[in-house]
């Protein structure tokens, strides 16, 4: 008889491919305060990385199509051909967009195959990509705004004689027991 030993949760994680996912998406969102400051903006791009991670955990059978089926008449033939023409032609317009979109993909995608080796499951995996993608944009974001807005100049609430102030307004006693 073998006892299976449990193994720590953090020997678990793929700490490689987590910290290249936390570093990519960190990138993107030091990126996308250069692109734009509109917060609507970065909501947008939040719920695009959520749809992402979704589709990179959850990959449909449909995205594995085969072409054959398109040349059976020369109509469909055709079709497909000024299609192609059309994605081609937008690729290589918009390429540094597809680069930096299969990037973030592929970063995500290295992360749900080592989870899915290490026999996650999928609503665990979600939950984990989106988590780390979300906090390395966010983490982008925040790290941008310090480059570009030093300390000095942060609002008043990130200092902390200021909720020390506002906690001794509602509780007074407080900051007298700091000062023993």
């Amino acid at each position: 008889m073998t006892i299976d030993r449990q193994t720590p949760a953090l020997k678990k994680l793929p700490l490689t491919s987590l910290l290249l996912l936390f570093v990519t998406y960190t990138t993107f969102g030091w990126l996308l305060y250069g692109w734009t400051e509109n917060r609507q903006i970065w909501l947008l791009a939040a719920i695009g990385l959520t749809i992402l991670g979704v589709v990179v955990t959850y990959p449909s059978r449909s995205v594995s199509f085969g072409f054959g089926g398109f040349f059976k008449t020369d109509t469909r033939a055709l079709i497909l051909m000024i299609l192609a023409s059309v994605v081609s032609v937008a690729l290589l317009t918009w390429l540094q967009f597809f680069v930096d979109a299969i990037v973030l993909g592929t970063a995500g995608l290295l992360v749900s195959l080592d989870l899915k080796v290490r026999r996650w499951s999928k609503p665990l995996t979600l939950f984990v990509i989106v988590g780390w993608q979300l906090l390395g944009m966010s983490t982008g974001l925040g790290l941008h705004y310090l480059y570009l807005h030093p300390v000095q100049n942060l609002p008043v609430y990130f200092y902390s004689d200021y909720w020390l102030k506002f906690i001794d307004g509602i509780y007074p006693n407080f900051y007298n027991r700091l000062k023993l």
